[in-house]
């Protein structure tokens, strides 16, 4: 830590040689001399957030010396390290920062400065290490500033970050209809994203497989390619520019079994009759089994189960 001081030549001594001697202290400390032919110098090795009491006076080569002039400074205080944002969601975050060194015996708490382009600052005070911002805006960003803060209203250098909001996630997601191989869904767009560029990613797997992942614009895709008779886990996020994800909703849904082809009546009898099918594609790997419904216009129905 250090101060810059400065003083004005004494009038009358332009063809006299002299020098100024400097002398700063602390409360209970010893003070420091120094000399100079200037008429300024840098203090330094100054402990941070501290008062000093500096004087100066010419000194003649006879070491003859003038009355001393004074004045008081204080050091800056060391300024927050380590601003990191620990967590975010759509409208909170809370960041935390690391005790600056030097200060273990002063008075002094924080202070925290917030905002969004073209918006006046939010400024609040803490003496702790840490602090949840509230009241953000979705999908955001933000400049914030953490500065040391003394008891005498002396603030030190400002700590920055940045940092955006999580996005909302998509609202209400629905499935709209399902087939063997396919299923339609759809979605709400989030509040508060009118004026702000995002895309949805969709993901969506069976027990087992890797994630299959589109993107799109829209407020509803057609997933094609399922397996039937497959459950499948869906899930839908919102995704900025920048690349920050909202989280995901999700849904589950099961395609439908594919029916039975080409049903055929092979043999007609007085009182029996033979029919056949042939087994629906894409059940090789899956158990199952057929059930047979018949009847006459004037009985109910017969139902049979046949593997």
């Amino acid at each position: 830590m250090s101060a810059a001081v400065s003083w004005s030549k004494p009038p009358g001594l332009d063809q006299t040689q002299h020098r100024y001697q400097i002398s700063y202290h602390c409360p209970g400390t010893e003070p420091h001399i120094i000399t100079t032919s200037s008429h300024s110098i840098t203090l330094s090795d100054l402990q941070p957030a501290t008062e000093y009491s500096v004087t100066v006076c010419t000194v003649l080569e006879n070491g003859k010396r003038s009355q001393l002039v004074s004045t008081t400074l204080t050091t800056v205080p060391p300024a927050p390290d380590q601003l990191n944002v620990a967590s975010m969601d759509t409208t909170t975050a809370a960041v935390s920062w690391s005790q600056p060194p030097g200060l273990d015996q002063t008075q002094h708490q924080y202070q925290i400065s917030y905002h969004c382009p073209g918006t006046e600052p939010h400024i609040t005070t803490t003496s702790s290490h840490s602090i949840t911002l509230f009241d953000l805006k979705p999908a955001t960003n933000y400049s914030v500033t953490v500065c040391t803060v003394l008891e005498n209203g002396r603030q030190s250098q400002l700590l920055s970050t940045t940092l955006t909001t999580v996005p909302p996630a998509p609202d209400q997601l629905n499935v709209n209809s399902v087939k063997t191989t396919s299923a339609a869904v759809s979605w709400s767009q989030p509040p508060g994203l009118d004026q702000t560029q995002h895309h949805y990613q969709i993901s969506y797997q069976c027990p087992g497989t890797e994630p299959h992942i589109i993107t799109t614009s829209s407020h509803s895709i057609t997933l094609s390619d399922l397996q039937c008779s497959s459950q499948y886990s869906v899930s839908v996020c919102t995704v900025l520019e920048n690349g920050r994800q909202s989280q995901p909703v999700s849904a589950t849904l099961t395609t439908i079994m594919p029916a039975p082809d080409q049903i055929n009546v092979d043999s007609v009898k007085t009182t029996s009759a033979a029919v056949s099918w042939s087994q629906p594609p894409g059940l090789d790997q899956t158990q199952h089994h057929y059930q047979i419904s018949y009847h006459s216009w004037d009985v109910k129905y017969f139902l049979l189960q046949t593997s």
